[in-house]
């Protein structure tokens, strides 16, 4: 009895003097034992950031309750984190060239963002996990897909959407007897040059059109290019392809409303033009391009415009309709160990239920097709044009490093340089596309460089 009492007194002090070691060496590497039970309980979780959208405070409850719903179905917990849009570009920026990255996130820019990270940082395919959405290509608008797919690979699942339409007084319309909005190219032209107002000492009092509404005047370029058959680089982001017919032929248009027909304001591409004042005081009769958040604004913030204005589909240019398309989508991140969580959160965000939520909280508009036909997103008319944008939406995104330098609105950046000396300075078209062609080609090489 004596031995075994001794034996058992020598176990408690061995486990003892374990213990003690343990501690001593878990203390001096700055981690408490108090510290390592939550470390365990949260192994489960998952790392995901978005941007902020709509109102900040309701957002972020937003996606707190979504979050609380999920851990309940599946005891996967969810750590949300904010960006602001005033550091997003450079936070994405950092993440793609290795910086600290979440497990998954509301991304955007994908085709930049991969091409600057390859396949060490940034966003990740998952192509292995794209069954798991049953009639994707049939519940998605077909747009809203290029937003997420590159080279081939799979990356997410689109959530929100930029759509762009077009926006004009109908007030000034039904002064003038016009029925209704421009549907070509010509009709522009024509419509314009009706509701174009002056003084008697022939100075402005409307201008009949704007290029766009978006204050990134290099927006305003992109669907003039496409809708005349064009395409700013091949698809796999190392050629520039802007030196040709389609160039000339929406240059020339932007120009000529300019200085021939006179019917746009010649200021329009200088720094801090905003076109939304004259929108509001009629002193613009219509604008190309339109933003679908104007139609937020201006039911929230202008109700006494009620009836004086109205969106329809962007008019068709030479080749086609296509519209400006800028987009979010959920994604998962290169350098987690945690992408099933990921992918069985974001099939848990993309629920139609969840997407109303979120496009509603936001304001922006959804990506599903059931999600627009909804009740709220066709209780209003511009909403319903909105929709109906959705089927010309063309991608902003293309597939070179160097695009947000290329198209920045800034002089000193290739596009906004040629539009502002091909329609601003009505300098020689040819040799305008041709300098940018080859700067555009110089930048497309450097980034390009493996």
């Amino acid at each position: 009895m004596d031995k075994m009492l001794k034996l058992d007194r020598a176990r408690s002090d061995l486990m003892r003097s374990v213990a003690r070691g343990s501690l001593v060496a878990i203390t001096s590497a700055g981690v408490t034992l108090s510290s390592i039970a939550p470390a365990l309980a949260q192994d489960n979780s998952i790392e995901f950031w978005t941007q902020s959208y709509g109102d900040a405070l309701q957002w972020n409850a937003t996606i707190r309750d979504l979050a609380a719903e999920f851990e309940a179905e599946t005891g996967i917990s969810v750590q949300h984190e904010t960006i602001n849009w005033s550091v997003a570009f450079d936070t994405w920026l950092t993440v793609s060239r290795g910086g600290a990255a979440p497990d998954c996130a509301d991304m955007y820019w994908l085709h930049s963002f991969s091409a600057i990270g390859g396949d060490q940082y940034g966003p990740m395919p998952i192509n292995e996990y794209r069954d798991q959405w049953e009639n994707l290509d049939e519940n998605f608008f077909e747009g809203s897909l290029q937003d997420v797919t590159w080279q081939g690979d799979f990356y997410g699942i689109p959530w929100r959407g930029d759509i762009r339409s077009f926006i004009y007084r109908t007030d000034a319309f039904a002064e003038a007897g016009i029925e209704g909005p421009p549907e070509t190219w010509d009709e522009i032209v024509d419509i314009a040059t009706e509701l174009t107002e002056r003084d008697e000492n022939g100075n402005v009092t409307r201008w009949g059109y704007a290029y766009g509404t978006a204050t990134n005047s290099v927006s305003w370029l992109l669907p003039y290019y496409w809708q005349a058959g064009g395409d700013f680089m091949t698809e796999d982001g190392r050629t520039a392809t802007i030196d040709n017919e389609a160039m000339r032929t929406a240059l020339t248009f932007m120009r000529d409303l300019m200085w021939e027909h006179e019917v746009v304001d010649p200021d329009s591409m200088e720094a801090n033009y905003d076109p939304q004042p004259g929108f509001l005081a009629g002193d613009i009769a219509m604008i190309n391009s339109a933003e679908q958040s104007w139609g937020v604004e201006l039911d929230r913030d202008y109700p006494q415009l009620e009836g004086q204005w109205a969106m329809s589909l962007t008019p068709e240019g030479p080749e086609n309709r296509d519209s400006f398309s800028g987009g979010g989508y959920l994604g998962v991140l290169r350098g987690t160990d945690k992408v099933e969580q990921c992918v069985e959160w974001m099939e848990f965000l993309s629920q139609e239920d969840n997407m109303a939520t979120l496009s509603r909280v936001s304001g922006n508009v959804s990506t599903r097709r059931d999600v627009m036909d909804s009740e709220f997103w066709n209780d209003r008319p511009w909403k319903v044009v909105v929709g109906e944008a959705l089927e010309y939406a063309r991608t902003s995104q293309h597939p070179a490093p160097a695009w947000s330098a290329i198209a920045a609105p800034e002089p000193g950046a290739v596009l906004y340089d040629m539009m502002y000396d091909a329609v601003v300075r009505q300098q020689d078209l040819d040799e305008v596309i041709s300098r940018a062609q080859e700067r555009m080609q110089a930048e497309l090489d450097r980034s390009n460089v493996q």
